[in-house]
């Protein structure tokens, strides 16, 4: 029998975001989901500490993100209207959200497992896009009175929240096809959202 263990599911039913009532996608669940070769032992080995770690670092900075994004959404309230000072604040807030993302995926010593700072660079470029885009379009907004800058704000809005709306597997490159990783992936309990 195949065991089956659920790695990350950043985005889904319990997590869905929407900025404002603009329109804004829904994120599509994303799952890892680690299936062990059917030869498996059927005790585990002992994990690895720092794999344990390493994946609780990654996965405790991007279950952080989307909280504190599903926080933020959750005080706007439904029928949101879109103003300029609004687009501005909820703009540094996000470019602060992902800010800390990339802080805290830096802050991760290298992995100790293989494809892991692919994984990490991966994603600490995916949040460095929306962290800009979110910052670039609150100055632009801040800076001009015109309609233009509106618009481009809401582009920027739309861009800084593609973490939340891509739906992608954030440890495609990570090799978990082995007894220690799933052993470690099963001991990370902040890969595991909580219900």
């Amino acid at each position: 029998m195949k065991t089956k263990i659920l790695l990350a599911s950043l985005a889904g039913a319990v997590f869905a975001v929407s900025a404002c009532s603009g329109g804004t996608p829904e994120a599509a669940p994303t799952t890892v989901t680690v299936t062990p070769p059917s030869s498996a032992p059927a005790h585990p080995a002992e994990p690895d500490a720092k794999t344990v770690a390493w994946l609780d670092g990654m996965c405790g900075a991007l279950y952080g993100f989307v909280k504190a994004s599903n926080d933020h959404a959750s005080k706007q309230g439904s029928g949101v209207e879109v103003t300029r000072s609004w687009l501005s604040q909820d703009l540094g807030v996000r470019a602060d959200l992902a800010g800390k993302v990339i802080d805290e995926l830096n802050a991760l010593a290298a992995s100790p497992v293989p494809g892991g700072d692919e994984a990490k660079k991966s994603i600490v470029d995916r949040y460095t896009a929306a962290r800009d885009a979110a910052a670039e379009g609150k100055r632009t907004l801040d800076a001009s009175k015109s309609k233009s800058a509106l618009d481009a704000g809401l582009k920027a809005l739309d861009a800084a929240q593609k973490p939340l709306t891509e739906s992608t597997d954030p440890f495609a490159s990570v090799k978990m096809d082995s007894q220690e990783m799933m052993a470690a992936a099963a001991a990370a309990k902040k890969c595991v959202p909580s219900s």
